[in-house]
Parts: C-alpha cells; structure tokens; sequence
C-alpha cells in the first residue's frame, strides 16, 4: 500500500483485495491541514492504517499519533493537544451505495482516495471546545491585557471590587 504524504491519499492500484495494515511516517508540516486553530506540533507523525478492499469499496480506520497546538481559550498561551479520535471512511465504486453520505465515491481522476478529510476531522474533534493551559488559568486581564499567570497588574483590585 503507498500513501502520497503531503495529501494523504492511498494509492488505489496499490491496494491489494483483503485486509492490510500499514504505519506511515508523515510530515505534519507539509500537509495542508486547514484547522485555523491548530498548528502541527512536531514535524512527523505516525498515521496506523487498516484497510479492507473488496471489489466495490474501500474501507479505511486507523488513527493519527500526533500532537497540535492550539491557544489557550483563556491566556492564549500554547496548548498541547493529542489527537485520540479514530478515523473511518468508506470510498466506493457502487453507485447505489453513494446514497449514504458516510460513503464517498472513488474518484479515478487521480488514482487515489484522499484521506485527508477523514483525518482532518480526527484532529478537529480532538481539540477541547474551551482549551486550557491549566485549569487555575487566570487569562489576561480585560483592562491591560497581561497574561495574569506570569504578571500582576493594578487592575486585578479594581476588577474584583467591580464584580462585587
């Protein structure tokens, strides 16, 4: 089985009927991810493939070992975040299967299918909806804008007295 890295897509020809299962080292930084608020963390990552081939389709799992980076929801200082969600798509050449929208037809024009998308929604819905450098963040200050985890600033008086 051969993967063109920088799009992720299997080569079709090089997928044999039945089940294979292979590791590929992929370079993070070239890919392009399309995810605003998260950057690659490390230049590889390692994307575990299975694969089923029958004669009408292409079923694809696996995961992506990976680290992103995304902002502090509070601070906006860097946030590590490790990428646990599965991937799944099924690609086929049966018309009447292309009915379900979990299915995608294979598309010749290239000789592959692109497990980009798939991926790509691996790392989005790992990413935390409210991402934390720490739980006791006390983000930047609404007056100043200093990062209150590393500096104190005359408005954090001012801004507890208005609460009250």
């Amino acid at each position: 089985m051969r993967l063109l890295p920088e799009k992720l897509g299997l080569v079709i020809n090089s997928i044999s009927r039945g089940l294979s299962r292979e590791a590929f080292t992929i370079p993070m930084m070239g890919v392009e991810w399309d995810i605003p608020e998260a950057r690659p963390l490390s230049e590889e990552g390692l994307l575990s493939l299975e694969v089923m081939r029958t004669e009408n389709e292409i079923v694809v799992s696996g995961s992506l070992d990976a680290d992103f980076t995304v902002d502090c929801a509070r601070c906006l200082d860097p946030v590590a975040v490790e990428v646990t969600e599965e991937i799944n798509r099924i690609f086929s050449w049966d018309t009447e299967m292309l009915t379900d929208p979990e299915v995608e037809p294979v598309s010749h024009n290239d000789g592959t299918v692109s497990i980009l998308d798939p991926v790509r929604e691996a790392v989005i819905l790992s990413i935390p909806s409210v991402p934390l450098c720490s739980p006791q963040c006390r983000g930047l200050c609404p007056r100043c804008g200093i990062n209150r985890n590393r500096e104190d600033c005359d408005h954090d008086a001012e801004i507890g007295s208005a609460s009250r």
